[in-house]
This record gives C-alpha cells, sequence and structure tokens, in this order.
C-alpha cells in the first residue's frame, strides 16, 4: 500500500499530465511549421514583388543601396524587405505558437520586445535621413563659406555637420528610450560633459592647430 502511495499513484498523475499535455504540444509544433512554411512563402513574394517593379534600381539612384552596403548589408533592399518580412512573420508566427503552449511569461516578454521593435526602426531612420541631412547642409556650407572667401571653409563645414549629427544623436536616443537623458538636470550635465570632452580634447591635442587656423584669421585682417 505504501508503495502504491509512494510510487505508482504520483507516476500515474505524471503520466496523465504528459499524455494530457501531447495535444497541445502537437498544436504549437504545427502551428510552428505551417507558419514558417507560410512566412517563407510571403518573404519571397515580396522579394520578387519589389524586384519586379524595379525597387532595387531606384534604391540605387537614391544612394539607399549605399547605405546598405556601408552597413554591412550585402543583400539588395528587395532582398532586405523580404527579410524583414520573415522575421516579421516569424516573430508572430513563434508568439502565437508560446501562447499555445501556455508559456505566459515567455509570451509577456516577447510583447514587450515586440513593443520595443517601432522605436528602434523610427530611431534607425531618424539616424540615417539626419546623416545625410548633415552630409548635404555640409556640402552647403562649404560651397557657401568658399564662394564669399570666407576663411576655414572646410571647418565650417564639418562644424556644421557635427553639430545636425549630435542633434540627430539626441533623437535617436529619445526614440529607444534614454529619454530621462535629456530630462531636466539630467540633460545639463550630459550636455556640459560632452562640451568639456571637446573642449579638453581640443585644448590639450589642437593646440597647433588653433594657432594655425587664429593665425589665418590674423592675416585675413
Amino acid at each position: 500500500m505504501q508503495f502504491n502511495t509512494l510510487v505508482i499513484e504520483p507516476f500515474m498523475q505524471m503520466l496523465h499530465k504528459v499524455i494530457g499535455y501531447i495535444p497541445t504540444l502537437v498544436i504549437s509544433l504545427g502551428i510552428l511549421i505551417l507558419g514558417y512554411l507560410f512566412a517563407h512563402a510571403v518573404a519571397k513574394l515580396v522579394t520578387h514583388l519589389f524586384k519586379s517593379i524595379e525597387f532595387d534600381t531606384v534604391s540605387e539612384k537614391m544612394g539607399l543601396t549605399k547605405v546598405l552596403t556601408k552597413g554591412g548589408i550585402k543583400h539588395k533592399p528587395s532582398g532586405v524587405l523580404g527579410c524583414l518580412t520573415y522575421w516579421v512573420l516569424m516573430i508572430m508566427v513563434l508568439t502565437i505558437s508560446l501562447k499555445a503552449l501556455g508559456l505566459a511569461a515567455v509570451s509577456g516578454l516577447i510583447d514587450k520586445l515586440l513593443a520595443y521593435v517601432p522605436s528602434v526602426i523610427s530611431g534607425a531612420v531618424v539616424l540615417i535621413f539626419g546623416m545625410l541631412l548633415a552630409k548635404f547642409i555640409a556640402t552647403i556650407v562649404y560651397i557657401a563659406a568658399k564662394n564669399t572667401d570666407m576663411p576655414i571653409p572646410a571647418t565650417l563645414a564639418r562644424l556644421s555637420k557635427f553639430a545636425i549629427v549630435v542633434y540627430v544623436g539626441i533623437i535617436y536616443l529619445k526614440e529607444v528610450g534614454f529619454v530621462d537623458l535629456f530630462v531636466g538636470s539630467n540633460y545639463t550635465i550630459f550636455l556640459t560633459g560632452i562640451v568639456f570632452a571637446l573642449a579638453l580634447a581640443f585644448g590639450l591635442a589642437g593646440k597647433d592647430i588653433a594657432s594655425k587656423y587664429l593665425g589665418v584669421l590674423d592675416h585675413k585682417k
């Protein structure tokens, strides 16, 4: 009797739970397999669709292909869109599969990660367009300074580009969640630290450069 109570009954209970869990496991695996096949097919369709409308050619003319290449992405823009489509669908499939298994904690964590993805994407878009805008503004400043016979036009262009890059970087940090750095006294401390670091770096390492540029300004006068 004691053997049945201590061994047989717990074993039978565990066996019933395992057998009862098998249909849920099969359904979850079925969702995962069918979702993988669906995501793979849709990704191929998206890639083919954008290739057919010559999206790669337009992207190359706009400079988007060059941006992707600099970022270490070897795929063409149509392939990148297909890959993004695949992973978005797979994340959705994985979430549904985990919910079917009843893993609420893991499912909640994935939901939080998915809610964070739009912020990262919007921040990356702001960063890319900000860098392109900084390069464009630097070119305009250089041309204007050169045509008006201003001293050190290249330095003015670089300073303009640097100012825009810093501003875009702050916007990017806000988008990805570092909002507290730019509120109240935190923003003042953060900005003061950057200015102090730049001033210290220029004072220690750029004495000769500063004297040369000041000599140019004095010669102009």
